[in-house]
């Protein structure tokens, strides 16, 4: 592997994560910075359609929320997730042998990693699916592993990554958690074999869970769901998703949020805009709100509607909902 700067540690691979996040913490100021600054962040909480969400006002991710990501200022500014390019403090853990394990030095969570290629590729998920499940399996409940989809929140849509936080921090996590076997909720089921299907019922936010103990059956129904929403709402390079997938005990389970926008119309800097740019972590159920005005101007209604904007429509959904069933 390409990265001079690889560390090792003893144990498990959440373990060796932990350890490199603890390490990096105490001795690059950079991340220490981002630390302080999720540390001091304020939060509120609101309860949209009864599901949770929370709003964390944090100063340092206004580089990410703000991040131009339109080919000319990709071109014009060097890959910041190259090997070559990372910080000359940062280390890495690997993972397999083209990938690398970074702490994220502007974390919305603590700890909060990046699992990015040493290979320059654009960010894609049809090549990426078994790699997603492979990791989350690895992490063994520990960590659940997201992805941002190149109009989807991701920041460096020239890169091919994936991020990782703790197991169970994000309010839709728990919530679906709490949910899976329920007689009568909030879940449809639409089959059960060989992988287990379902989608959320409105009001709720719309989302696919799939859940499963094959890899390869899990990894051809993430496909056909990927497939299906191209259909549905065809999108440029790829169809628009954010997903997450974590591992326990002997079961992935996955879940995606299907998009309709990269941002919502409200996005900019104007008066009455709102510097909020939706990724995983803000559909599932944390929204980043970097700057403190717009923080104090987001009401349930303000930060519904904004999820709502750019999410797949209802009538959309429901004709996603009947290509899954079909």
């Amino acid at each position: 592997m390409n990265f001079d700067r690889l560390v090792t540690f003893p144990g498990s691979l959440p373990q060796q994560m932990d350890a490199l996040w603890a390490r990096q913490a105490a001795e690059w100021p950079r991340l220490a910075n981002g630390l302080a600054s999720l540390h001091n962040a304020r939060v509120n909480s609101f309860n949209l359609n009864g599901a949770t969400l929370m709003v964390q006002c944090n100063a340092a991710r206004i580089v990410s929320t703000g991040a131009k990501i339109d080919a000319a200022s990709i071109a014009a500014r060097p890959c910041f997730l190259c090997p070559a390019n990372l910080p000359v403090e940062q280390l890495g853990l690997a993972y397999g042998d083209r990938w690398l394990i970074l702490s994220n030095p502007a974390p919305i969570f603590d700890p909060h990693f990046t699992i990015s290629s040493t290979r320059h590729e654009p960010q894609r998920i049809m090549p990426l699916t078994g790699t997603i499940l492979d990791l989350a399996r690895d992490l063994a409940g520990a960590y659940t592993v997201f992805y941002n989809g190149p109009k989807c929140g991701a920041s460096a849509p020239d890169h091919v990554h994936m991020q990782a936080i703790k197991a169970g921090v994000l309010p839709f996590e728990r919530e679906l958690l709490g949910e899976l076997y329920a007689r009568e909720g909030w879940i449809e089921w639409l089959r059960d074999h060989p992988v287990r299907v379902g989608v959320t019922r409105a009001p709720r936010r719309p989302a696919i869970i799939l859940a499963g103990r094959d890899r390869d059956e899990l990894v051809t129904a993430l496909t056909a769901v990927v497939e299906r929403l191209g259909e549905v709402h065809p999108a440029d390079p790829e169809p628009m998703l954010n997903l997450f997938a974590v591992y326990s005990p002997e079961v992935w389970l996955v879940y995606v949020f299907p998009r309709f926008a990269h941002r919502p119309a409200c996005y900019g800097t104007g008066p009455g805009q709102f510097v909020v740019s939706p990724g995983s972590i803000d559909l599932g159920g944390v929204l980043i709100a970097p700057r403190p005005e717009d923080f104090e101007r987001l009401t349930p209604e303000v930060a519904g509607g904004i999820l709502e904007e750019v999410l797949l429509p209802q009538d959309r959904f429901t004709q996603l909902r009947e290509a899954l069933a079909g």
